[in-house]
């Protein structure tokens, strides 16, 4: 009905209480100054946290807003974690977002950009306007070839994660993550640790770091070599990288 500060003030104290809902909700309203004075940071706030419980659509919202240019919070790593949270949620806006992200990296190696391919094509298949074009674009100027290896699919998701996890895995995930960034790493070990065993990737990767430099977890090269492995042979080449200069147990 418009109300916008009577909708806040019901929203605000749900949002408070953890309803992802209300939370995304609230960081509309901050975001765009309805209801309440604008705060762009306090409505990220807002969404990271609706993110972090396993919204995907918060998730697309937090990414954006990461990534945005000429702002104080912009930040492209956390962008892409929350847009391949929210691709993994089924975003096809994410897709596209993520894939651009990862072909405008001067990091990015070939596998990362087949990988950004991957993202593109399939938020065309989900009705990306932009994607669509782009795909059509890209197929009228060069004709198809077939794949070097058949037998590899690519990930829809990501560079670093080969397989689609699930958003209820994604979330569980992010969740290690804000554990990791609050310094406190034997939860965030603890929380890796069965999506590692599920085989998610990224997971893997990051457990294998703890206990390399044993951080919330004994140092133990072994696991360390385990974890690293488990996730290069998924294609994680950042995993690869590093069990190239990790020493003998």
């Amino acid at each position: 009905m418009g109300d916008y500060s009577a909708a806040y003030a019901v929203w605000l104290p749900l949002a408070k209480a953890g309803d992802i809902a209300a939370q995304r909700n609230v960081a509309h309203m901050l975001r765009r100054g309805q209801g309440v004075a604008q705060n762009p940071e306090r409505a990220l706030w807002f969404y990271e946290r609706a993110a972090s419980a396993g919204l995907a659509s918060a998730a697309l919202n937090a990414g954006m807003m990461r990534i945005a240019p000429d702002t104080s919070y912009r930040d492209l790593e956390k962008g892409a974690e929350w847009l391949n949270l929210a691709a993994a949620g089924g975003s096809p806006e994410a897709m596209w977002e993520l894939g651009r992200l990862i072909e405008d990296s001067s990091k990015s190696t070939p596998s990362d950009l087949e990988a950004a391919e991957a993202l593109i094509r399939r938020a065309a298949e989900l009705g990306h306007r932009e994607a669509q074009h782009r795909v059509a674009d890209s197929d009228n100027r060069t004709p198809a070839a077939a794949p070097a290896n058949p037998s590899k699919s690519i990930s829809p998701i990501s560079a670093a994660s080969p397989t689609l996890v699930t958003p209820e895995q994604g979330a569980r995930f992010m969740q290690g993550v804000y554990l990791f960034d609050a310094g406190d790493f034997l939860a965030a070990a603890e929380t890796w640790r069965p999506l590692a065993d599920d085989g998610v990737v990224e997971a893997q990767y990051r457990l294998g770091r703890l206990y390399r430099f044993g951080l919330g977890v004994t140092p133990d090269v072994t696991l360390a070599r385990k974890w690293l492995s488990a996730a290069a042979a998924q294609g994680h080449e950042k995993a690869a990288k590093t069990l190239e200069i990790l020493p003998d147990p």
